[in-house]
């Protein structure tokens, strides 16, 4: 072990003779890293606190508790950190040492300092086209639910695999390049969910901290890269699948890695940088213990222990031990709820709920051994008299029935997009063919105007065979009145002959005039409009224009177009069939209509009520084809010269539903299972 010095204690000291420790650069004070080559665990803590410990100069409790808690006594600890523990579950596959010393070779496209600052400059670029063309990201994100479902799952759980997996190996890679060694590779099971992981532990034993931080940040260096150039694909492509691809890449290498790698509350990337960069030995556990020596130890009074003086650095890690623990419990319930969810789309509900209770049955015991331990005087609480830890217990016991049982406000929110209120379809004659458009969408039209010209191919067949069968009769009737002059016997004839002609002359002139009414006239005055509107289309311009159906035969069941003789509106939205007893007609509802446009003005905020509803139905861009409703909200009237840019703009509608309890939500979302299961 080079640069490792093997502290040689020998004897009946506290502390363990076989610990080797790294001296590195702390910006403040000096600093090292403590190495427990049994464990393989990594600890930073101050040169005093170290040389204070090794040589037993200091009684401070609080120094040697969190030295028993890193289990560099002789007496190792038995903390619940060390359990297992069915949340977070790790199972090594290997030794991924050997891959990322071959990786090296090829990583200066990514790691060298030029690499790094053209990377950087094209993740800054990308980031700007997204924050620009962001209503236009939000309709394209619309449809996920629908790409999700129509997409085969193994090609979804395979990207996102393969993109954790290149994560992983970045940190190896950059490990290796950093002069440290890279170890195991395999699954860390969060929650049931799996997802690959890099032990690069040895990072702590580099001297210099830019070295340890750019280990750590290697992984979402290199998945930002990824998502910035699936931004640019999505931003100049016009296939739709590749740009749903595209966008499932963007949020699987940006967004899910910057609330999750990066953010320090929860032990990723970001917290080993932040640990790093604030000296701490072990952040959670120092926020933890802060938080108890300037909070609870208070409240719990002078026999818990002394409490820790007000500075901002205790105030700093108090807040962040509340913000972690909250954040980790909204993370939980996040990822239970998607578990439930994807396991429903491949028909395995049941197995997704199991597994989702045993992950919560096991944080509940475990939240209830903490609760065991106040009441029965365990650890710090042995000192705190029990009629304090009894009135302790029930406050909490009575906040935990608070914000399971007082009503609290509820809110469903829903996308849809603008339609105009009333129009008039216009269809066109199955089999017919459009031989000329004269209008287009967004143009104004008066009644009796001719929109387009048809060509009937059956009516032209049929004017052909009677102008054919006309020709016969006519030469049949000459020839019979030829021959009446010189014998009269054939007069009968040609009089049979004669009426049969006039007969296919009637015939005819009716096909003309019916090829002459193959006009499309507009039934009454307005704009043209596009003939349907979905969710998805999130302007009239991905609709074809009306020009383009010229040389088209018409078969499709759709109108060809719409006319709209007012500025009215309204947002369609759909609902979920279980909001039925609450949305209903006369229900209040703000309205955010979004817009491609950059003018302010374009957007807007509508308090409105809801008109009309309709009957449930299947959803068929649902991934869990869940009953939905659709409903009908008014909208401000707009110019008719604004009706096209409207019609088509997605929309969110918020509705408030009445108050009620958490825990009455949970009770229904039970029984609405055991119900499903039986």
């Amino acid at each position: 072990m080079s640069n490792a010095t093997l502290d040689q204690r020998k004897g009946r000291g506290r502390m363990r003779s076989d610990l080797c420790t790294v001296p590195i650069d702390g910006e403040r004070r000096a600093a090292r890293v403590v190495i427990d080559e049994v464990s393989g665990r990594f600890s930073r803590v101050t040169e005093t606190v170290w040389q204070q410990l090794l040589h037993e100069q200091t009684e401070d409790t609080a120094l040697w508790e969190q030295a028993h808690a890193a289990n560099w006594t002789r007496q190792r600890s038995t903390s619940h950190e060390n359990r297992f523990s069915l949340l977070a579950i790790r199972i090594p596959l290997g030794d991924v040492s050997r891959i990322a010393k071959g990786l090296v070779g090829l990583s200066g496209i990514l790691f060298s300092p030029i690499a790094i600052l053209f990377w950087s400059l094209v993740i800054v670029l990308a980031g700007v086209l997204a924050l620009s063309r962001s209503a236009e990201w939000v309709a394209t994100l619309r449809l996920m639910p629908l790409y999700l479902k129509t997409t085969s799952p193994w090609l979804i759980s395979g990207t996102v695999v393969a993109t954790k997996l290149v994560h992983e190996l970045s940190h190896a890679t950059m490990c290796e390049r950093m002069g440290a060694n890279s170890k195991s590779i395999g699954l860390f099971l969060f929650c049931g969910l799996p997802c690959p992981y890099c032990d690069v532990t040895d990072v702590w034993r580099l001297p210099s901290a830019a070295r340890r931080a750019a280990v750590m940040l290697a992984g979402i260096y290199v998945e930002l890269i990824i998502a910035s150039l699936a931004t640019l694909v999505w931003c100049i492509s016009t296939d739709a699948a590749t740009r749903l691809y595209a966008m499932n890449l963007m949020i699987v290498c940006g967004i899910s890695t910057v609330l999750f790698n990066a953010n320090p509350l929860m032990r990723y990337d970001g917290y080993f940088v932040l640990t790093d960069w604030l000296g701490s030995t072990n952040l959670r556990r120092e926020a933890g213990e802060a938080f108890r020596r300037s909070i609870v130890a208070p409240v719990a009074g002078r026999g818990y222990g002394p409490t820790r003086h007000w500075g901002l650095r205790t105030i700093g890690l108090s807040v962040y031990h509340l913000a972690s623990a909250c954040y980790r419990v909204m993370v939980m319930v996040a990822i239970a709820v998607f578990a439930i969810n994807i396991a429903a789309v491949f028909q395995m509900r049941f197995l997704g709920v199991f597994l989702v209770a045993i992950a919560a049955a096991s944080w509940l015991v475990q939240r209830g051994q903490l609760m065991m331990g106040i009441l029965q005087g365990r650890g710090p609480w042995s000192s705190v008299t029990w009629h304090r830890r009894g009135s302790i217990a029930a406050c909490i016991l009575g906040l935990i029935l608070a914000i399971l049982l007082i009503p609290t406000p509820r809110y469903r929110q829903a996308t849809g997009w603008v339609d105009a209120a009333e129009t008039t379809s216009i269809f066109l004659p199955a089999g017919s063919q459009v031989q000329l458009v004269e209008t287009e969408f967004g143009h104004a039209v008066r009644q009796g105007d001719v929109m387009a010209r048809l060509s009937d191919q059956s009516e032209h067949l049929e004017r052909s065979r009677l102008s054919g069968e006309l020709h016969l009769a006519k030469m049949r009737s000459d020839f019979a009145r030829r021959d009446s002059l010189d014998r009269p016997e054939v007069a009968q004839q040609w009089t049979t002959l004669s009426a049969a002609e006039h007969a296919v002359a009637s015939l005819l002139e009716n096909a003309e005039q019916r090829l002459d009414r193959t006009q499309v006239r507009a039934s009454e005055s307005g704009i043209v409009l596009p003939g349907s509107v979905k969710l998805g289309i999130a302007k009239s311009r991905l609709t074809p224009w009306l020009a383009q159906t010229a040389g088209m035969v018409a078969h499709w069941p759709q109108p060809w177009c719409r006319i709209c003789p007012n500025g009215r509106r309204h947002a369609v939205f759909l609902i979920d069939a279980q909001d039925l007893p609450w949305v209903t007609e006369g229900t209040n509802i703000r309205i955010r209509v979004e817009s491609d446009s950059h003018r302010p003005s374009a957007k807007s905020n509508v308090e409105t009520r809801i008109e009309s509803i309709s009957s449930i139905q299947p959803d068929d861009q649902s991934v869990t084809r869940e009953a939905i409703y659709q409903v009908l909200c008014p909208l401000p009237e707009v110019e008719p010269g604004e009706m096209l840019d409207s019609v088509g703009t997605p929309c969110t509608g918020v509705v408030r539903l009445p108050s009620r309890a958490i825990g009455a939500e949970l009770i229904q979302w039970i029984g609405e299972w055991v119900h499903g299961q039986s």
